[in-house]
């Protein structure tokens, strides 16, 4: 990777940085470091000087702590947060398959319904003839029992 530099000025005196950032991005990072060191010695009411440096080295550590320690937390909720859509994409896939497979059950439940409904409707049209054939059977055996008796007068009164 190709290594920047640039002149950057804390607290007066001129340095020449580099790195793998970008030119502009060493010169804020210049900055960041001056305007520390300068809010530090505003608060010592003193000129900027070793002392403040290694204050502001002590709150940009500090800083850099407290970053990394959010860091650490944000990845940790993050990790969670990909479990989370893991478990909930995996019940997700059940639930379709539940209802996959209910959609199957209902098919089928229906079609067995039709057949008994099919079924049924045969067995009424067989009981609805065995009524018919049931009742022509009455109606015989009424009309063998009056023909019957006919002939019993007839015979008893030949006898006669």
């Amino acid at each position: 990777m190709e290594r920047n530099r640039a002149e950057v000025v804390i607290c007066g005196n001129t340095y020449v940085l580099s790195g793998e950032k970008s030119e502009e991005k060493i010169k804020e990072i210049g900055k960041y470091v001056d305007d520390e060191i300068r809010h530090t010695s505003k608060i010592l009411n003193s000129n900027p000087n070793y002392k403040c440096a290694v204050l502001a080295a002590i709150n940009l550590a500090e800083k850099l702590m407290d970053n990394s320690d959010l860091l650490l937390k944000v990845q940790t909720e993050n990790h969670q947060l990909d479990n989370d859509v893991k478990h909930y994409i995996s019940l997700w896939e059940n639930a379709k398959k539940q209802v996959a497979d209910l959609k199957e059950k209902i098919g089928n439940d229906n079609d067995k319904a039709v057949q008994d409904s099919e079924r049924y409707k045969a067995l009424e049209a067989k009981c609805s003839d065995l009524e018919n054939a049931y009742f022509d059977l009455q109606r015989e055996n009424v009309s063998l029992r009056n023909e019957m008796r006919n002939l019993q007068k007839l015979k008893g009164t030949d006898e006669e």
